[in-house]
């Protein structure tokens, strides 16, 4: 008799935490940079300064520092769900430099657009980038010098992007000018140099890489992480 009664409430608890679930939106309306910036709780001989904010920058993803000091960040308005072709992504690559003393860019470029939820870049010279919008690993250049990348050549792919929570990102150049790279969970890839001919290396799921910058050669150099995001070098 116990566990009769018992079955029926266990149903009804359950049945009543799903309806009083979280919506997935926040309800409130945004903050304000300004209003963003003083909830955030610092550890002693910290500061944070706004460095850029929307319309100039949408959901930023990754960014590098080029030799010249300038940031150059990837940011989106399609992720999670990636547009349909690339005359229709909205995403882009943006280069912000001449920094005021409260840290804020005066300078913004917009190096790239028409990229499709583009998380790594790395900038190789002042006129071009190695970047990732799907399904591939593009070369960026701009060839005329007007600060906008005009030629897009794939370097390496296609990849997979079932998940585009863990797409190509942390591009991370090291002293032996191999590009290291993170490749996230659930995707399968089966990539090909220049995107065509033979698969050069398979990966599923949650890896990291390495390839050279002009398209040449691609490895794995770690297996089974689950979805690597970030990258960094120590001394060793």
């Amino acid at each position: 008799m116990r566990r009769s009664l018992f079955l029926p409430l266990l149903v009804v608890c359950i049945f009543s935490g799903r309806v009083e679930a979280q919506p997935l939106i926040a309800e409130t309306p945004p903050l304000t940079p300004a209003e963003e910036r003083a909830k955030f709780h610092l550890p002693p001989g910290f500061e944070i300064e706004l460095v850029a904010q929307e319309p100039d920058i949408h959901k930023p993803m990754n960014m590098k520092f080029d030799a010249h000091g300038r940031l150059w960040v990837t940011h989106s308005l399609e992720y999670p769900f990636p547009a349909k072709s690339d005359e229709k992504a909205r995403d882009a690559i943006s280069i912000f430099s001449e920094f005021a003393a409260n840290g804020k860019a005066k300078k913004v470029q917009r190096f790239a657009e028409h990229l499709n939820i583009p998380i790594g870049v790395v900038p190789l010279s002042d006129t071009d980038a190695i970047a990732w919008s799907i399904p591939n690993i593009w070369h960026l250049k701009d060839t005329n010098g007007d600060g906008i990348a005009d030629q897009k050549t794939i370097e390496f792919g296609p990849f997979g992007v079932r998940d585009t929570h863990g797409d190509q990102n942390a591009f991370t150049q090291w002293i032996d000018g191999w590009i290291n790279a993170n490749h996230g969970y659930s995707n399968d890839s089966h990539v090909k140099i220049g995107g065509k001919g033979p698969d050069v290396l398979h990966m599923n799921s949650g890896n990291t890489y390495r390839f050279r910058p002009d398209g040449s050669a691609i490895e794995q150099y770690s297996w089974g992480q689950v979805n690597p995001f970030g990258m960094s070098f120590d001394p060793l």
